[in-house]
């Protein structure tokens, strides 16, 4: 059965498109106190469950690695239709981001000691395979569609500063850079359905210091050609929303449409500012850690197609007053999209529409009306 499977207040919610089965499970694991759904098998059977225990001191800055602030964090594979569940022994802060086609085993990325390490390894986090190791700290990461390439972006190389997007050919090790530039953040770099080229965000952050904003980018997968899909900035990258007791950010981005068609992504209107503006006198301000300014917040963003051949942009929506879209999702036939919103002073709420913007429907506000973001949207084998 299709599901939307969203975040709310820490826990995993699911969701039918047409509004209905609104849940929130309760997983076995004790002392976890954060839960998102990760990788989903293609069969909708099994999914890869993210928890964190709470930090030791939720108080101790971030810069200190073993002042408490971090959360140990765990993985898990769940079965949906057993309802039982199993870790993945894998360390704290490693990713899984798809599974090899016609095996069992994971694809995983692994950050210790800024040095990124990616491999394969079997469903209980064993038997590992390394094909690639790279300086620096790196996320983001994508499985191409044939499942033989990873893409990804990687930061803190001490002899390349600046967020860098990368390829790498899994049997083979082999690495192709696509983008590189200390005056860009490259970020999120997402596989089109054929597999022929990514879409990614380019942040100008020498500029933007609060990473608010970005520019759409197309590239070959090969790294042979490279396009701007939009100017000036306009995408909407940071999405600081929310209210100040339930402030929401993170970094949003394009997707493609299931038949590689169609690029969707919020883009912002003219001279648009949200209510949770940069503050350059407070350094260690960024998206998730700033005043709220209501007063100062205008215009917001339009949800908009963009045609991969042509460059061509069309808005699908149109509100007045204007409101925030961000992080769209597609239907797995690509008839219908999901989305977040969040009018200024709400916290964010899940939507449907079609794909060409009509029918908008309100989903949820999450549990307790406390939020909801991040939404996938998935075949499940059966509901929770």
């Amino acid at each position: 059965m299709e599901t939307i499977v969203f975040i709310s207040d820490r826990r995993v919610g699911t969701i039918r498109p047409d509004g209905t089965h609104e849940v929130y499970p309760e997983f076995s694991a004790p002392n976890q106190v954060y839960w998102q759904m990760g990788y989903v098998f293609p069969d909708g059977r099994r999914a890869v469950l993210w928890s964190q225990e709470p930090p030791k001191n939720p108080n101790a800055a971030f810069s200190d690695p073993d002042g408490g602030a971090f959360a140990k964090t765990h993985l898990w594979l769940y079965d949906l239709t057993s309802r039982t569940m199993q870790e993945i022994k894998l360390p704290s802060f490693v990713g899984i981001f798809g599974v090899v086609p016609d095996t069992d085993r994971f694809v995983v990325c692994e950050n210790t000691d800024n040095v990124a390490t990616f491999y394969t390894c079997d469903f209980k986090g064993a038997d590992r395979e390394e094909f690639c190791s790279m300086s620096g700290y790196a996320y983001g990461a994508s499985l191409s569609p044939d499942g033989a390439k990873a893409a990804f972006h990687i930061t803190s190389n001490p002899e390349r500063p600046g967020y860098e997007i990368f390829v790498v050919d899994i049997a083979s090790g082999k690495q192709v850079l696509i983008a590189s530039d200390h005056d860009y953040i490259h970020f999120a770099p997402k596989w089109s359905p054929d597999g022929q080229w990514l879409v990614y965000v380019r942040c100008e952050h020498l500029n933007d210091p609060g990473h608010d904003r970005s520019d759409i980018c197309l590239s070959r997968s090969d790294g042979s050609e490279h396009r701007l899909l939009t100017t000036g900035q306009s995408h909407w990258f940071a999405a600081a929303c929310g209210t100040p007791e339930r402030h929401s950010s993170g970094s949003n981005g394009p997707v493609w449409s299931p038949d590689g068609r169609k690029i969707a992504a919020a883009l912002l209107l003219a001279d648009s500012r949200t209510a949770w503006p940069y503050q350059a006198d407070r350094p260690d301000t960024d998206h998730f850690n700033r005043d709220y300014h209501p007063e100062l917040a205008r215009g917001g963003t339009q949800m908009c197609l963009i045609d991969p051949s042509s460059g061509e942009i069309t808005p699908i929506t149109h509100d007045d007053p204007p409101t925030w879209y961000f992080r769209p999702v597609f239907s797995l036939d690509g008839t219908r999209m999901a989305y977040m919103r969040a009018d200024v002073g709400r916290v964010p709420e899940l939507w449907v529409m079609d794909a060409d913007g009509g029918n908008q429907r309100f989903l949820t506000r999450g549990i307790n009306d406390t939020g909801a973001d991040h939404a996938q949207w998935v075949e499940l084998a059966s509901g929770f």
